[in-house]
């Protein structure tokens, strides 16, 4: 159950337009090697009436005209049982239509945990506030490391301090354009188990997010946690989790997500164009286990099948024939459900089990 319920205020700001950014929303982030302006790592803050100490520096996202800030990141709770969490607040310091979208998607979102928070794999609500010029979540924050840590790859223009025996495969060559994923070299059979099973089960956490109506739309690799222990072991028992429900509740706009594994139909948005949805995350998911498979991202309407790649096992051909076609360009030509994809990779970690005895 939640620690505190969220208290709405009563301006109805669901009518109007949700657009989770500004198109000239300046960004300031410890990603991109700057300091945000208003918090950094170490600041103890108040958070929809929580005592908060900030873990990171936090994604800052501010207005052109300043009319409101979005900040996004990971915090530990320090007025009770000592827990991580994840939280995004919105200040609005102007009212307008922008603004007021940005707080209906804070209202959207708390509204769908406090629904389906529960579940195993997604977040669960741990406090929300709702106001006319603020809007705070804060959800729990599942212990273990991310996808990146773990699969890759590295991050373009961010510094992770890990140990050696942390990282994942080294990067062969520089990354390319903003947004393309680096090249990394081509796992072994062991690794290349983990990571189908780490995606089967990220497949199924998202099946339960799309079962109740919604979709993340921003899978990245930083998006999925993968438990401390057991994603090296082939045998053991792996359930991740999503950090955040990523663009669920959210009005689907052009060049929404982050455009590290962008699906096609997430560029442009009108009315002859494809819809995005569930099929979406069919495509996000598909591409990172592609590029981990393979150590080189997909390649936008023509991805080389992975058994072209010359990899050190032999690539199960029900499991490359069906991510060929989650990454097809055309949403309607993938499959309709995740879990299709989901036990495709659970067929594949099987397979290649047993043909490595």
């Amino acid at each position: 159950m939640p620690d505190s319920r969220p208290h709405l205020f009563s301006v109805d700001i669901r009518a109007r337009q949700q657009r989770p950014l500004d198109d000239d929303a300046r960004v300031g982030s410890s990603q991109a090697g700057a300091e945000p302006a208003g918090r950094r790592r170490g600041q103890t803050v108040r958070l929809a009436g929580r005592t908060c100490l900030l873990e990171g520096n936090p994604t800052e996202r501010l207005s052109g005209d300043g009319s409101w800030v979005l900040r996004e990141g990971t915090a530990s709770l320090v007025d009770a049982a000592r827990r991580h969490v994840w939280y995004r607040q919105v200040l609005v310091r102007r009212p307008g239509d922008r603004a007021s979208a940005l707080l209906a998607t804070v209202d959207g979102q708390l509204r769908l945990l406090a629904e389906i928070g529960d579940q195993s794999g997604l977040p669960t609500l741990v406090a929300g506030q709702l106001t006319a010029t603020e809007g705070v979540l804060l959800s729990t924050l599942p212990p273990g490391r991310t996808w990146r840590d773990v699969f890759g790859p590295p991050a373009t223009g961010r510094a992770r301090a890990q140990p050696a025996s942390a990282r994942p495969a080294p990067a062969i060559g520089p990354a390319g354009r903003a947004g393309t994923p680096a090249r990394m070299a081509p796992p072994t059979r062991s690794r290349a188990i983990a990571l189908l099973r780490a995606a089967a089960g990220a497949g199924d956490v998202l099946a339960d997010l799309h079962a109740a109506g919604h979709s993340h739309r921003a899978m990245t690799p930083d998006a999925v946690v993968l438990p401390a222990a057991g994603w090296s072991r082939p045998t053991a028992a792996l359930t991740p989790a999503l950090r955040d429900l990523g663009l669920a509740a959210v009005t689907r706009q052009a060049g929404e997500g982050p455009a590290e594994y962008r699906a096609p139909e997430q560029e442009k948005l009108g009315l002859h164009c494809p819809r995005i949805g569930s099929r979406t995350d069919v495509f996000r998911l598909a591409a990172m286990a592609y590029h981990g498979l393979a150590g080189v991202a997909p390649t936008r309407g023509w991805p080389a099948p992975l058994r072209g790649c010359h990899l050190p096992f032999a690539v199960p051909q029900t499991l490359d024939e069906v991510l060929l076609r989650a990454l097809d360009l055309d949403p309607a030509r993938r499959p309709a459900r995740i879990r299709v994809l989901s036990d495709a990779f659970r067929l594949g970690a099987y397979q290649l089990a047993r043909a490595g005895r």
